[in-house]
């Protein structure tokens, strides 16, 4: 599988498979909870643990694949997941339940920054840019097309088949990872150095500029969506699935302007593109924060996917700028830190559900604004 298209769409599929397990559970939340009889609180944690693990995920698979081949990095984590998956769709009790969530997440981090890592190496040169920002825009995109997929065969199949139509695809996926083209690992390091090379690459003050606005995407996307579902279903009485499912259709067209971002950091630069980029997406929050109608309600989320599309490309060249040839463990950091944010964002969400929809859109926007400032003033490698 040598086709430059045919990698960037395993990769792009490897991806919405992996990171989309983190979005299954935002719209079943009140099943959940309603189910296993626990208050919605606790059943944010089916979420939160999978993004916590996710997190850790990402520091042991993506500085690993610094040093072991990476397609099979990704494809034992393809494969493991499948199993987590029909423990999930199995599980009798919450208990159960969270605990697979939490596997879940460990494993599904084996792939994005990963797939990010493999794809710069492997792709040629005039593709690299293209495929690298389809790579990485499909996080976002992984939200909302696991989010869809959970509302509807949730109404038609049940709640189980959530995660047991997700098995033969994961399985499936891996067979096609570890027949993308490979590229020579470097002489082998003792592990612990590998690990090592983490805590000097936190040493350099351009990567940790990135890192500190890496955490809010996930934080503030998987925050919003969150908020979201119960936000209508009160204002507008949208509870259906397919209403539900409609709701979340305007964020597409900022996913797909995210595919452009490779442009715009060309021209512009990534720090200037990621400043304006997560402008752009709090500035979306605060219109849905004063929305009085489901039009600029969903005209905000729109405008906030288009940011956080944009500057999630825009940040990973940062990084990549501040990492060397130490891409993989750069990614690693990354990836935990867009985990932690993810694992975050629920239970925050949950905490400030009392005082509404629009505080909390207040508050994930001025995070946003935040991100923006570090970016902004922080250092950057000099050229």
């Amino acid at each position: 599988m040598h086709r430059a298209p045919l990698v960037v769409a395993v990769l792009v599929g490897a991806v919405i498979l992996s990171v989309g397990q983190l979005y299954l559970t935002v719209p079943l939340l009140p099943g959940i909870a309603a189910r296993y009889d626990v208050p919605l609180a606790a059943a944010a944690w089916v979420g939160a643990g999978f993004g916590f693990a996710f997190a850790v995920g990402n520091l042991l698979f993506g500085t690993a694949s610094d040093r072991y081949d990476r397609r099979l990095v990704m494809a034992v984590g393809l494969a493991a997941g499948a199993v987590a998956a029909v423990v999930a769709g199995a599980a009798g009790s919450f208990a159960p339940l969270l605990a697979a969530r939490v596997v879940q997440g460990f494993l599904a981090a084996s792939v994005p920054s990963v797939a990010v890592a493999h794809a710069v190496e492997v792709l040629p040169a005039h593709r690299r840019a293209a495929g690298v920002t389809a790579v990485s825009g499909s996080f976002l995109l992984a939200g909302l097309v696991s989010q869809g997929y959970a509302l509807g065969v949730d109404r038609a199949l049940g709640w189980r088949w959530v995660f047991w139509l997700v098995v033969p695809l994961l399985i499936a996926v891996a067979a096609a990872v570890v027949r993308l083209p490979g590229v020579p690992r470097p002489d082998p390091v003792p592990l612990g150095r590998t690990f090592a090379r983490l805590g000097e690459l936190v040493r350099r003050p351009p990567l940790l500029v990135a890192y500190a606005a890496a955490v809010t995407l996930l934080f503030t996307f998987v925050g919003m969506y969150t908020a979201l579902n119960t936000a209508v279903g009160e204002r507008y009485g949208l509870h259906d699935a397919v209403d539900l499912l409609l709701v979340r259709l305007p964020g597409l067209p900022g996913i797909v302007l995210g595919l452009f971002a490779g442009r715009l950091v060309a021209r512009f630069g990534p720090h200037r593109v990621a400043v304006t980029a997560f402008l752009v997406a709090a500035a979306g929050l605060v219109l849905e924060a004063g929305a009085g109608s489901p039009a600029p309600l969903l005209g905000g989320s729109a405008v906030f996917v288009a940011g956080l599309a944009v500057a999630i490309p825009a940040l990973i060249a940062i990084v990549g700028q501040a990492a060397g040839d130490a891409r993989g463990t750069a990614l690693a950091g990354y990836g935990f830190l867009v985990g932690l944010g993810g694992g975050v964002g629920p239970l925050v969400v949950a905490a400030l559900e009392p005082a509404g929809f629009a505080v909390v859109c207040l508050v994930l926007g001025g995070l946003l604004a935040a991100a923006a400032t570090v970016v902004a003033v922080g250092p950057r490698v000099r050229a």
